[in-house]
């Protein structure tokens, strides 16, 4: 999906040959081997009913992964890369509104140019798992069935951070 080649010097020549037009503020936050995946012919745009249900699973994507910022259980990233995954093939224009947004797009950003995860963030995310299923134990009334899945979703959780590939 990346092309081993640099953007051209001239962003606005090549927009204009190629009827592609980018907003510059996107262009300069995207490493140079990601920005060819936003060009048409690195990756083709889906037309017809299949742009339809590819918009839908982005918007469902989207939504898991807001939630995922919230919720300990559901990861984040995932779900943000699954729905850039569906918007850069259906609408660039919205994955760089993705990519610009100051919560969502730093996490994305970091994951497609670096391929990894900081370890202040892995490290919050695991705090964040620990502190709110240890409040959820000790202050829910759930069933000692319930709270055991739950301990066993976090934990799988838990792992999966720990397992994500890191950033120095």
């Amino acid at each position: 999906m990346i092309r081993n080649s640099q953007p051209p010097d001239d962003l606005s020549r090549e927009s204009e040959q190629s009827g592609h037009t980018f907003e510059r503020i996107v262009l300069d936050e995207i490493h140079p081997e990601f920005l060819d995946t936003l060009d048409k012919s690195a990756v083709p745009t889906v037309t017809g009913v299949k742009k339809i249900i590819y918009l839908i699973m982005a918007a469902v994507f989207f939504v898991l992964g807001v939630l995922g910022v919230a919720l300990p259980v559901l990861p984040t990233t995932p779900f943000l890369l699954l729905t850039s995954y569906f918007l850069i093939r259906t609408s660039p224009r919205l994955n760089a509104a993705l990519l610009r947004s100051p919560v969502l797009g730093q996490v994305l950003k970091e994951w497609q140019q670096d391929g990894g995860v900081r370890l202040s963030v892995k490290i919050q995310a695991v705090s964040i798992v620990v502190l709110v299923i240890t409040a959820t134990l000790i202050f829910s009334p759930l069933s000692i069935l319930l709270k055991s899945l739950l301990v066993i979703l976090a934990c799988i959780g838990i792992v999966v951070v720990i397992r994500l590939p890191g950033l120095s």
